[in-house]
């Protein structure tokens, strides 16, 4: 079976990719994450560096990098600073649509592949004492858009139109066919 390593520090890709059985294992890319110009152009570009930072000194092996990034209007949301900073991002967010995009790249000695996924998501209208204890909590400050749907944040996220875990940071319904054929065409090559 061919080494499959993905190229993130996320938890949350982790769990995605273990939830469906792939055997991977972990090396965090050594990338500087800029956050201007167009979200999906961006989160392709990024996804793309990730993948090749890691793949170069493990060429023998499949990567994957991803990378997601919260937009509006093609201006990105990224990760907050601060309390302050997360304040403001989920006032503005509060009972209005946001798009995010999450895409990938998968790099072997066999192909090259970007691809990228996205999803609409609504929240609820918040009032100023749920967004404080929605921070106090913890979760919004290593997020995009200082949240994460999977958890206490779904409790603020009124609607979604598109793929949960493109959402929660890796498409995997897009990803697994790559992964599976990899494994079944490297275990086959035995």
């Amino acid at each position: 079976m061919k080494r499959i390593i993905l190229a993130s520090s996320s938890p949350r890709r982790r769990q995605i990719l273990s939830s469906v059985g792939i055997p991977f294992e972990v090396i965090v890319p050594d990338v500087v994450e800029e956050r201007e110009g167009n979200p999906v152009a961006l989160a392709r570009r990024l996804a793309r560096r990730k993948a090749l930072s890691v793949w170069r000194k493990n060429k023998k092996s499949l990567v994957v990098g991803a990378d997601t990034l919260v937009f509006i209007d093609d201006r990105v949301i990224g990760k907050p600073q601060d309390k302050e900073e997360a304040f403001k991002i989920l006032s503005f967010l509060s009972g209005r649509w946001h798009k995010v995009v999450t895409a990938v790249c998968i790099i072997s000695q066999d192909f090259k592949l970007t691809l990228h996924d996205i999803a609409r998501v609504k929240f609820r209208n918040l009032c100023k004492e749920e967004i404080e204890a929605y921070i106090e909590s913890g979760e919004p400050m290593d997020k995009a858009g200082a949240y994460g749907i999977q958890e206490l944040g779904s409790t603020i996220v009124e609607e979604i139109r598109g793929n949960f875990y493109t959402v929660m940071g890796l498409p995997i319904h897009r990803v697994y066919p790559y992964l599976k054929t990899s494994k079944t065409n490297s275990s086959s090559s035995k």
